[in-house]
């Protein structure tokens, strides 16, 4: 296989996968600008490694929007805290009681 054989067989690999991870969730609301790039960039698979390489070229140079963009896709967004309380701050719940009931016993 000469280099220009290989070089088609890993576009198409390429191409494959970022197809496959593209799909996204299908049971989502259909969104007319994201679709649109999806197709655009299937079509253009250059285009979308030229966007990652500026990015991560960004990162590098001190760009810490970019460096939390990449961060964000590849390890996730961070999870916010979230505190659930009552009133004023107050406990929702301040104990749980048991009550233990023998089984032969017959409600009155």
């Amino acid at each position: 296989m000469d280099m220009t054989q290989e070089t088609a067989q890993e576009t198409k690999e390429v191409n494959k996968n970022l197809s496959e991870a593209m799909k996204g969730n299908q049971n989502a609301r259909k969104k007319p600008f994201t679709e649109q790039m999806k197709r655009h960039l299937l079509a253009n698979p250059k285009k979308l490694e030229k966007i990652i390489e500026r990015m991560v070229d960004d990162a590098v140079e001190g760009n810490l929007a970019a460096a939390k963009e990449i961060i964000d896709r590849v390890e996730g967004k961070a999870v916010q805290a979230t505190e659930i309380s009552g009133p004023d701050g107050a406990e929702l719940v301040k104990g749980i009681g048991f009550m233990f009931i023998d089984g032969n016993d017959k409600p009155d």
